[in-house]
């Protein structure tokens, strides 16, 4: 590409005293860099800036005006003086070139002269920059002098800047609220037969009104795992629509007898507990589908809602008109929301045998998939074993049916944690999106997909769009605290999990993600107590204990944690155990020799959590910057540069 001249506001920062630091205590003075990097980067991003290269303790940026660039030297001294970090900054407009990733000109030369100038802590600016900000509110501003810069024509006035240090953007609300949209929460149908084993016909049923209805672009549709909490439940439905944040209520019965079946539904107003429409089917089992279709039409008319497109061709699609097919599909999703090993093999079975009933039903394909992805994290499935299954496997269903959402999720996802391919999982998830924008699984799973590509403020508004349209979802609101830690804002991280934990104490990825966000914080002993709880609440689970191993490690109890890892060791030799549970153990201890053994063990493996750990945001878990470990990351398509913030 030719050079490209354009005026833009150039930062210069360096870290007051580095070298005399690295001399006196070169590993402190590394950890201080990282943590100074990262700081900077997600500032930078805050204020719309662009990160341009990154020179030893300094850092030069551009930014589209000298608001923003001054604002953000702002925060970062604010925040780096509440992390020892002192910094000199120095900010000049003007016109510069940018060629490739270099940029060039007076601009930047004057903006490095500034840093220099500067006393530790402060910010100091040219002339042109005070014109642009003199009014502005929050900032002080102090003539320093007009001063001859080396290699710059003319004199240039200095000012130094004084920033009012901003409070929390926006008060932080958990629940995201939209009163203002239509929308609807379908909760899982009453079983009225006398026999409980037809629970997954009623649950199935409710599943697929859901489903109908999600492909409408303009109605909310609350997804299966909050509506499904209040299964059994006898509460007010002002009380359920106040908790799920809807304004509409869909609520029914079954009772199957023999070849009969009977489904009593209710369309309800939250707000005043009104009937807008209500009907009872009394039919054979086979009109089921017929059923569920004009269940669904009806909900879409008495709300008045027009379907544009191929929306009604979707609320249509039956998949399959075998009624045995159907049924074994119901049974397979039913039990593999169990999550167990014995839940997965009778999953797989159902799945199966639906298939077997009808090779075109492309639903069980998708189910095979994502249970065989399950048996990698509860049936002690290694990911090598199961991925390639699950990939075989929603391939075929995309086949049968390319519109089905779920299925190009489950494919990006396999192309995202197995295969590091970040360019078709991010097609994939993309596609997911658009067939279904109600899709909380999609939502989740682009913001996960945006973490790793370091974009995080996109992958936070994601995992907050999963959230509203799934706001009970423990899971979820669990990924709503840990996409913050990854984004480095460790005090809502703590907050989100606290508010968790609160309600279900005994939800251990929680405990794990506070943990992670205390060590962030370098809180190490409450970190430490959080995993210690979620040890037992996980039935002791690897990456538990290989997190419990680091916390002891780093309060100075090497006899027990080094015995929590030759325990795991053991264990190692006769079931499945990721690598990635040695790796950052370690990175810790400084055995880079053995860290590196392990991570190429992860790679070789394709350690499902292997992704989450190379982004890990805390400093001193990150992957060494030496050639045999960039190397490694080359594999995994997550190269050390700018772009994921290393």
């Amino acid at each position: 590409m030719p050079p490209e001249r354009r005026l833009a506001a150039i930062m210069f920062t360096d870290i007051v005293g580095y070298t005399a630091l690295m001399g006196s205590d070169e590993k402190k003075t590394f950890e201080l860099l990282h943590r100074n990097r990262k700081l900077q980067k997600l500032t930078i991003e805050k204020y719309k800036g662009k990160l341009l290269k990154v020179m030893g303790d300094g850092i030069l940026a551009s930014f589209n005006s000298s608001s923003d660039a001054v604002r953000c030297a702002g925060e970062i001294q604010n925040r780096g003086t509440n992390e020892d970090i002192r910094l000199r900054i120095g900010i000049h407009a003007g016109e510069v070139v940018f060629e490739g990733s270099d940029v060039l000109g007076d601009g930047v030369n004057v903006a490095s002269r500034l840093e220099k100038l500067a006393d530790a802590g402060s910010i100091y600016i040219s002339g042109s920059v005070y014109k642009d900000i003199k009014n502005k509110e929050g900032i002080r501003i102090e003539f320093i002098e007009e001063k001859t810069l080396k290699n710059v024509d003319e004199p240039i006035k200095v000012y130094k800047v004084y920033c009012e240090e901003t409070e929390e953007e926006e008060k932080f609300d958990f629940f995201p609220t939209n009163d203002t949209e239509i929308s609807i929460a379908v909760l899982p149908f009453l079983n009225m037969s006398n026999d409980p084993e037809q629970e997954y016909l009623c649950d199935g049923i409710s599943e697929e009104i859901i489903n109908a209805l999600s492909q409408i672009e303009n109605l909310k549709v609350i997804a299966r795992t909050s509506a499904f909490m209040f299964k059994a439940r006898q509460e007010d439905i002002r009380e359920i629509g106040r908790k799920l944040n809807v304004r509409k209520l869909l609520e029914g019965s079954v009772r199957k007898a023999g070849s009969n079946i009977r489904i009593s539904v209710q369309l309800i107003n939250v707000s005043d507990g009104f009937h807008l429409w209500s009907e009872s089917f009394n039919r054979e089992l086979k009109d089921i589908f017929t059923i569920q279709e004009e269940i669904s039409l009806a909900v879409v008319n008495n709300l008045k809602i027009k379907l544009f497109g191929k929306e009604k061709e979707m609320i249509l699609n039956r998949g399959t008109e075998n009624l045995e097919a159907y049924d074994l599909y119901l049974k397979g999703f039913y039990y593999r929301q169990l999550l167990t090993a014995e839940g997965c093999n009778k999953a797989i079975l159902s799945f199966e045998q639906s298939i077997q009933k009808d090779p075109n039903f492309a639903n069980p394909y998708l189910g095979l998939s994502i249970v065989y992805m399950d048996m990698s994290l509860w049936g002690n499935l290694q990911p090598k074993e199961a991925y390639p299954i699950a990939k075989k496997y929603v391939k075929k269903a995309i086949k049968i049916d390319y519109n089905i959402a779920d299925a190009h999720i489950s494919l990006g996802h396999i192309n995202m944690i197995y295969d590091w391919n970040w360019n078709l999982a991010e097609k994939e998830l993309k596609l997911a999106l658009k067939l279904n924008p109600n899709s909380s699984p999609a939502h989740l799973a682009y913001s996960q997909f945006l973490t790793f590509t370091n974009n995080h403020d996109e992958a936070i508004k994601e995992v907050r769009e999963a959230q509203r349209l799934d706001p009970l979802s423990i899971y979820i609101n669990s990924s709503v605290g840990q996409t913050y830690l990854y984004a480095g804002q460790y005090d809502k991280a703590i907050e989100v999990q606290k508010i968790i934990l609160e309600t279900n104490p005994n939800y251990f990825p929680a405990h794990v993600n506070l943990a992670h966000a205390y060590a962030g914080k370098s809180m190490l002993n409450e970190a430490t107590k959080e995993v210690k709880k979620a040890v037992n609440l996980s039935g002791r689970a690897p990456v538990v204990i290989s997190a419990l191993a680091n916390g002891y490690l780093e309060i100075g109890k090497k006899e027990m944690a080094e015995k929590l890892i030759d325990d795991l060791l053991k264990k190692r030799k006769n079931e499945y155990v990721p690598a990635t549970c040695f790796l950052h153990y370690y990175m810790l201890r400084d055995d880079l020799d053995k860290a590196y053994t392990w991570l190429k063990r992860a790679i070789h493996e394709h350690d499902s959590l292997l992704p989450l750990w190379i982004i890990n945001p805390i400093d001193k878990y990150a992957i060494p910057n030496e050639p045999r470990f960039n190397a490694l990351l080359n594999i995994v398509g997550m190269e050390r540069n700018i772009n994921l913030g290393w």
